[in-house]
Formats: structure tokens, sequence, C-alpha cells
């Protein structure tokens, strides 16, 4: 038995395949949406969260979550955090709660949890829905003035978006059309 197989417990020939869309190995569900954050959510910096980071904004949010647990959670060795304790997460991370609730079949994309995170957000929720209703004149000189601040911030006058084959693409506007 090789030393990984034996922290698994398994003999190497009862390792079963993955499925690629599926790749849950040992960890469980909850543990690959949870990593799946940690890859794709970066923090205010732009670098990737901490476990530590999470821990104590999910604390600072009034959720409390030591950095030992999650390390647990995020193994895979403890399996049923409370509802609590996701909700903690789900709120340090800045995504919906549901994220972790809805239907296993279904894989996130980074396109869903930037939505997901645009949803937390109680300010983004509230300029939106001020807009609605407006004609879409005053909507595209909203937009404009919002460019201008994000330059004056020091951000790009256009969020980066992945694009399709996974490169950055700049702006949200830019879009493939087949003719």
């Amino acid at each position: 038995m090789s030393e990984q197989s034996a922290i698994r417990g398994r003999e190497p020939a009862e390792l079963k395949p993955v499925r690629d869309d599926l790749d849950l190995g040992d960890r469980g569900l909850f543990a690959e949406r949870l990593e799946e954050l940690f890859r794709s959510v970066p923090d205010p910096t732009g670098r990737r969260y901490t476990g530590s980071a999470i821990a104590r904004k999910s604390s600072e949010l009034g959720y409390k979550l030591g950095e030992s647990y999650l390390s647990q959670l995020r193994s895979g060795k403890a399996r049923t955090p409370s509802f609590r304790t996701v909700e903690g997460i789900a709120a340090a991370f800045g995504v919906d709660v549901r994220y972790f609730l809805e239907d296993a079949g279904q894989r996130r994309s980074r396109d869903e949890i930037d939505m997901m995170r645009l949803q937390a957000d109680r300010t983004i929720r509230e300029a939106a829905h001020r807009l609605a209703g407006l004609p879409e004149s005053s909507i595209v000189i909203v937009n404009e003035l919002i460019k201008v601040l994000r330059v004056q911030q020091g951000l790009p006058a256009d969020p980066v978006v992945p694009a399709p084959n996974g490169h950055s693409a700049a702006g949200i506007e830019e879009e493939t059309t087949l003719g």
C-alpha cells in the first residue's frame, strides 16, 4: 500500500475512476464546493482567500467559525456543518447560501459564482433596483458614470471577465455573435 493509499485507507486497486463532470473523490460535495470558492473567488486584493481570512471574516460577520474546523470542512474530514456555519462561509465569500444547498449534479461556473456574489451584495442589488423602470438612455448614462468612477478608483473601466475560452477578456459588453 502506498503512503497516499494508506492515508485514504484503501489499496490502489480499490480506487474508482472519477468522472470529470463530478470529480468528488473522497472529500464530498460540500468540500468540493468550498474548494471551488477558494479557487475562484478572489479576496479584495485579487488574491485567493486563505482559510484564516475566511474564518476571521465569517466571525467578524457574526458567524463563529474556527480556522481548524474550516480546514476540516475543506479537506472533507468534517462533512456535516450546521446551517449557521454554511451561512457564515457563504457570507464570508459573498455568495448566496444556496450555492451549497442546490442539486449536487450542478457544477458552478465562474460566471455563476460571480453572479451569486453580486446577488448577495446588498448595495449592488439596491443600485440595480433603482435602475428598474428607467429608459435605456438613462441606464447608458449611469453605466458611463460608473466607468468614470471605476477609473478614478484605479480600476479598469470595465471589469475583467473570463472569456469562454478561459482567457481574460476586458469588458462585459464584448460578446461574440454568430452571423
